[in-house]
């Protein structure tokens, strides 16, 4: 997304960008005031009412720090359940996150300890303290992150664009949506 940024800043330098996080509860109240015209998000968190489309499809994987006591190369899934696990939760600060249902098939229930509001301050949490986390593959760019080899991964989810259908003939949004789409 960085290199997308850059590039729809120097094919229409007088593009307005900002970039936000919040919690996916408000996305109905952002569209429906115009504060947010476009969000990227997952497509569990979008009101049906909105259009959407695929920008790619993403993979979970377990990470942790390079001074982590829990085995590098590999470990069961039982060791990284009762290790201590970081969830970033962009919904609402609580200690499940989308991964938890995954465990649950399993019948095992994560050691969540420090839950974040997003993805990009895992990695600060890692370096940290002893502990895990499970993150989109496109949001590890840590180099001082090692990826933990599971047996088996959680299912890949996809990764969308929304908007309020009241926008959808600008030629503007448009033309933003189609390179959100080539930059994915």
């Amino acid at each position: 997304m960085k290199n997308g940024c850059i590039t729809l800043r120097t094919q229409s330098p007088q593009l307005k960008i900002i970039i936000r996080d919040f919690e996916v509860n408000s996305i109905h109240d952002y569209m429906e005031s115009g504060k947010v015209n476009l969000a990227i998000s997952f497509p569990d968190c979008v009101p049906s009412s909105y259009l959407t489309m695929k920008l790619f499809e993403e993979q979970h994987v377990c990470v942790t720090s390079n001074f982590s006591s829990i085995p590098k190369i590999s470990a069961t899934l039982k060791q990284v359940a009762e290790h201590p696990n970081i969830s970033a939760s962009p919904s609402r600060p609580n200690f499940k996150g989308s991964i938890d249902d995954w465990f649950e098939k399993h019948d095992l229930t994560r050691n969540v300890v420090i839950t974040a509001p997003c993805f990009s301050v895992v990695p600060l949490y890692l370096n940290v303290t002893d502990s895990l986390a499970f993150l989109p593959s496109r949001a590890v760019n840590e180099s001082s992150l090692v990826e933990i080899k599971l047996d088996e991964m959680p299912e890949p989810f996809d990764v969308i664009v929304a908007w309020h259908p009241r926008t959808n003939d600008d030629p503007l949004q448009k033309w933003v949506i189609s390179k959100l789409v080539q930059f994915t």
